[in-house]
């Protein structure tokens, strides 16, 4: 399993490679956006269920 330094660091990527085509000014770039903020929103989710399962006692 990823650290979540690594997660950050791939999000931040992401949102830098977003960036850089905001707005899309092709299809491709269009596909490569939602491609981009869905890999955002998935690497934020498994950072959230991560923090939500390390402050869980047994």
């Amino acid at each position: 399993m990823r650290t979540e330094e690594t997660i950050r660091d791939r999000i931040e990527a992401l949102q830098d490679e977003y960036d850089k085509h905001d707005p899309p000014s092709t299809e491709l770039e269009d596909e490569a956006e939602v491609a981009i903020l869905r890999a955002i929103e998935e690497l934020e989710w498994v950072l959230d269920e991560r923090e939500a399962e390390d402050g869980f006692t047994t």
